[in-house]
Order: C-alpha cells, then structure tokens, then sequence
C-alpha cells in the first residue's frame, strides 16, 4: 500500500483513541479479571474477551457462565457497575501513551493541523482515559472530541466521524482516520476519507488488511513526515 512520494494531502487528521493513542488493552483485561472475580464466575482469559469483542461492542453471552445466562440483563448491570468502579484506578494505574504518540500530536499541532478524536467512549469516562495523555502534555491538543454520545449512531457507522470533520470545518474526503482496528477501518472509509490501520491494539496486520485501508504502520510515530496538510 503505497502512498507516493507526496504522502497524504488533508486538511485533518483524526484519531481512535483506545490502542491507537493509549496503550490502554491490558487495562481491560484487568477490569474484566476484577468484574469476574467479584462476581465469583470462573476466570476469563484473554483469548475468550478479545474474541467477545464484535462490530456491534461486547457480546457478554458469550463469556458468562451458561447457568447465569437466564437472568443475563441483571448480571451485565451488576458487571456494568463494577467497571464503572473500578475503572478510573485501574486506567490511572495502568494506561500509558503509546510509545511516539506525544511527539506525533505535538508536531501537528506546532504546524496548526486540524486534530480530531474519534472514539466509543462514553463522555463520562473519557477524562480518566486522556489523563495519559494530560500527563505528557498533549490531552487538550484536540481540536474536536466525539465520544460515543455525540452522534446517532457509534462506529462501525460512519456518523462519529462525519461528525467530527463537520466540527473541524473540514470535509470527510479531505481527511484522514487512524485505528488500530477493523471497525476504525470500516468506519473511516464509511465517511469516505482516507485510512490508516496501526499495529498497536488488537487487529493484526492481516485483519487490518482484509479491510484494505490506505496504509498499515506499525505505529503513531509513523506519521510524522507522511502526513501533507494543506492549511
């Protein structure tokens, strides 16, 4: 997937948040080791929690214990109230920058590149998961944050990120979406703007592929010097 001599020509550049900016995927597996502790179910290993994940969120029947399932609504809520516990320690302990992350936002925003954030989460949780990138200096570099609140429709839809470029005051063909998963991909070029799939979360390159994004790169950092902003 070559992107010519000339890189990418946008007028923004958007990013996912979780496993794209943030090393945030062993905090979940600690969250969901606490929740299944707590609720004195058999332990989940990662395999089983990374395979529940689906375009649509977290199939929970799909890891709960078969006895359970009967009265699975209660159980989630129940689950649902430990994570929302437990999880600002946890990301605060645990969640750190990826590695190039803070130098990467911070040369676009030097050079007054438009910088987007698109992500899943809910606002009420997204304070705890930008402390990472507070603590660097770069969690207040976004020119737009759309959480999962902000749009009708979450990704895979295009709707966030149309969202978001309609608040940068840009169009959707003169941007770009990074991701570390297929969803970002799908998502991305639902919009109708360009791709890049990084290998910092929990696609591989061969699942990134099979989505055919504009480019796959190891990380963040990568971009620095492929991204041509016409401002």
């Amino acid at each position: 997937m070559s992107l010519g001599n000339d890189g990418f020509r946008v007028d923004a550049v958007i990013f996912d948040l979780d496993g794209t900016l943030i090393d945030s995927m062993d905090v979940y597996f600690s969250i969901m080791r606490v929740v299944f502790e707590r609720l004195e179910f058999p332990p989940l290993s990662r395999e089983e929690m990374w395979g529940a994940l689906t375009e649509k969120g977290f199939e929970w029947a799909s890891v709960l214990p078969e006895e359970v399932l009967p009265r699975q609504e209660e159980v989630i809520a129940r689950a649902r109230g430990i994570i929302d516990e437990v999880s600002p320690l946890l990301f605060r302990q645990e969640v750190r920058p990826i590695p190039g992350v803070a130098e990467t936002l911070k040369e676009f925003s030097r050079k007054k590149m438009k910088i987007g954030l698109v992500t899943s989460t809910p606002s009420k949780h997204l304070d705890v998961k930008l402390l990472a990138l507070e603590t660097f200096g770069v969690g207040n570099l976004f020119d737009e944050i759309i959480t999962a609140d902000d749009a009708p429709q979450k990704k895979p839809a295009a709707d966030p990120l149309i969202e978001c470029a309609r608040r940068l005051g840009v169009l959707p063909n003169r941007s770009v979406y990074i991701g570390d998963s297929r969803v970002d991909i799908i998502s991305g070029k639902a919009a109708g703007m360009k791709t890049v799939g990084v290998l910092t979360g929990i696609e591989d390159y061969e699942s990134l592929k099979r989505e055919d994004p504009d480019v796959i790169l190891s990380s963040v950092a990568e971009l620095r010097g492929m991204i041509r902003f016409d401002v």
